[in-house]
């Protein structure tokens, strides 16, 4: 796809080693964390109680309830977490699922449909780390000082996430998928930008400050103004000198997406999403591409007309999705990401 928006060159590679690169990747991170999201707290150990849940889901799966309490010298906090993994396997591929309901089955969260499929779920609520709106003195939050967004704080608990799910034997941990939607989708590229132990990441309808480039927006797109009209608390405080001047930033979102390379991504769109801006996220793909290239890798593979992809994944490590409808992560969704990743394990 054409970079009609003009978006600048953020590598700056002097030439395409994997060595410089990597050395590149240090730089955008600590710019991601100065200028957009802030710096990740400091890493609590927290104590860890599991609690085994009555519901089996027809004998095909074994839940447990896991309770992470941190505690420091401001207080504590515990964050419940649900893990429902297929009963008798090994080595289980597992989504660790970054939700807006703590229930579980929800209408973001086809349970059962995931376990029939071979994978198991570790799933959490966003709000019970810390809520989302602009009270640092809740949840997790309340435990930290510093710059920091909420999706950082979210994205601090995936990695907490991923830690525990390294302490299961039956769980393939080289083998675990991130996912979200919205806002939540936006969180789960951070997580993985930052935690290398994400094999697979599936951000769906994660838009602005998600997967979508923030240059060149049109009326009908969330923009950086509107979005830190609304949700300032997301992100760094510093983050909001860029709210008129977007072409400012010192990088763009398609560095974010170039963070998780050489591993596998999925960007999940819906057609009648404006707002997120399907256009400026397979822009995206197509730009942080270049990372995938430098490890010898296929990034976005698109056969298809611009400006978008077909309604099945496309080819490559990095797949772009665009769904008939609207906003939402639907049954649909997972579908799709469930038949990629089961490609993904086959090819291994």
């Amino acid at each position: 796809m054409e970079n009609k928006r003009h978006i600048p060159d953020f590598f700056l590679l002097d030439d395409n080693s994997p060595i410089i690169w990597e050395r590149r990747k240090a730089e955008i991170k600590e710019l991601f964390q100065n200028e957009i999201y802030g710096h990740f707290p400091e890493k609590l150990t927290p104590s860890i109680k599991t609690e085994e849940r009555e519901i089996n889901f027809a004998s095909k799966a074994r839940w447990e309830s896991v309770y992470f309490t941190f505690e420091n010298d401001k207080g504590t906090h515990t964050v419940k977490t649900d893990l429902i993994l297929p009963r008798g396997k090994t080595s289980i591929p597992v989504f660790l699922s970054i939700g807006f309901s703590a229930d579980v089955p929800n209408k973001y969260l086809p349970i059962e449909e995931i376990i029939d499929n071979g994978f198991g779920v570790f799933h959490f609520c966003y709000e019970n780390v810390t809520k989302d709106n602009n009270d640092f003195s809740d949840g997790l939050a309340s435990l930290f000082e510093g710059d920091f967004g909420k999706i950082t704080l979210w994205a601090y608990m995936a990695s907490q996430c991923m830690d525990y799910l390294c302490t299961r034997d039956e769980v393939d941990t080289t083998r675990v998928a991130i996912i979200g939607h919205s806002r939540l989708g936006k969180t789960a590229l951070v997580a993985s930008a930052f935690d290398e132990r994400f094999f697979l990441t599936c951000s769906n309808d994660s838009g602005c400050l998600g997967a979508s480039v923030s240059r060149g927006k049109v009326a009908e797109n969330e923009t950086i103004e509107a979005i830190t009209d609304v949700f300032p608390f997301w992100f760094s405080k510093k983050f909001l000198k860029y709210r008129d001047n977007v072409n400012s930033l010192p990088l763009d979102q398609h560095m974010l997406l170039a963070l998780i390379a050489p591993r596998h991504l999925i960007i999940g769109t819906a057609k009648d999403d404006l707002w997120a801006d399907n256009e400026g996220q397979l822009l995206s793909c197509t730009l942080a591409s270049r990372a995938w290239e430098l490890y010898g890798k296929a990034g976005l593979i698109n056969d298809m007309c611009e400006p978008c992809a077909p309604f099945e994944l496309t080819k490559g490590t990095v797949s772009f999705y665009e769904r008939e409808g609207s906003h939402f992560q639907s049954r649909t969704d997972w579908i799709a990401y469930m038949k990629k990743f089961k490609e993904i394990l086959n090819e291994a």
